[in-house]
């Protein structure tokens, strides 16, 4: 027959624990905390499931997308013919030459403009007002013709003083360059056609000269 005593199974807090009673007080928490986990992961899964079903009722079923149909591809545009610019730097200096009675190898042919590209067809505009007629450009004053026993330097076309590559006084070799003018988008070199020293420069940046313009005088 089990004890009636009640202070048997109760722990006082002053008086030390033994060792099974320490035990078994510890294994009660253990089962405690345990069972306490348990149920609130049942109360988490059963909340997410009812969750899970009302949105499932309210969000409608989604319809199968469409393929949109492949665009087409446009036409590749054709390719526009390679310049070959030895050849065409070849025409022009011959041209040159020709129009203005130099020797080939007094002047060069150093730079060609590419050729601006086609501009796409855009829509019709309103004509703007006319824009102010731009100033002439200055044209160079002529100069004093060379005396006996030295050479002109002339410009071989017309165009414009784009550099001035020597200045009087200055001793210069057959071939080197000594004006640099522009025109038709191109650079041409107008070299020493003998070597001297360079008495006069009647050519400024910026100026207009014309075919057979007196550019520099040797000595």
């Amino acid at each position: 027959m089990p004890s009636t005593d009640p202070n048997k199974y109760i722990l006082h807090p002053f008086e030390p624990l033994t060792i099974p009673e320490a035990l078994l007080t510890a294994v009660c928490g253990l089962l405690v905390v345990f069972m306490m986990l348990a149920m609130l992961m049942v109360v988490i899964y059963i909340i997410s499931w009812v969750v899970q079903q009302i949105d499932a009722k309210r969000k409608p079923a989604p319809a199968p997308a469409k393929k949109a149909a492949p665009a087409p591809k446009p036409a590749a545009a054709p390719a526009a013919p390679a310049v070959d610019e030895s050849e065409l730097v070849a025409v022009m200096m011959a041209a040159v030459a020709e129009e203005s009675g130099m020797p080939m190898g007094s002047f060069q042919i150093t730079n060609i403009a590419p050729a601006p590209a086609a501009p796409a067809a855009a829509p019709v505009a309103p004509a703007p007002a006319p824009a102010p007629t731009p100033a002439p450009a200055p044209v160079a004053a002529p100069a004093a013709a060379p005396a006996a026993g030295e050479t002109a330097v002339k410009s071989p076309m017309p165009g414009n003083i784009f550099k001035v590559e020597c200045s009087v006084g200055q001793s210069v070799n057959a071939g080197d360059v000594l004006v640099v003018l522009e025109a038709m988008k191109m650079e041409i070199e107008v070299s020493a056609p003998v070597a001297g020293t360079v008495k006069a420069v009647a050519a400024s940046v910026g100026t207009a000269v014309n075919t057979d313009d007196l550019l520099v005088t040797i000595g």
